[in-house]
């Protein structure tokens, strides 16, 4: 069977990794490899940005609640509650992601 040719300017270009107008099976694998990786990245990517913000969330809600004036003592005791889920729930967030970067890194 005869190999096709890439027309001018294919969307296919793109994988035509050396330059000969014709994509071949090597050449699609390896570039499904290449987006696999890049979207990996991506992944963790967000994943390393939710965890500083994470973080980030933690520092400011304990500044604002330690600045003296800026609530007051009567709603300090109402927010006892929800800070409580509230620093759970952000360790967690950051404690998982630390635990699937050290368990990746092994694998």
């Amino acid at each position: 069977m005869a190999q096709k040719k890439l027309q001018k300017d294919s969307e296919y270009d793109q994988y035509d990794m050396d330059g000969d107008g014709i994509v071949t099976d090597e050449e699609l694998a390896h570039m499904k490899e290449i987006k696999e990786t890049e979207m990996a990245e991506r992944k963790q990517l967000a994943q390393r940005r939710m965890a500083w913000v994470s973080i980030v969330a933690m520092i400011s809600f304990t500044v604002v609640l330690i600045i003296p004036g800026l609530i007051p003592e009567s709603r300090l005791g109402l927010l006892a509650d929800l800070s409580a889920l509230f620093y759970i729930a952000m360790a967690g967030i950051v404690g998982a992601y630390m635990g699937m970067s050290a368990y990746m890194s092994r694998k």
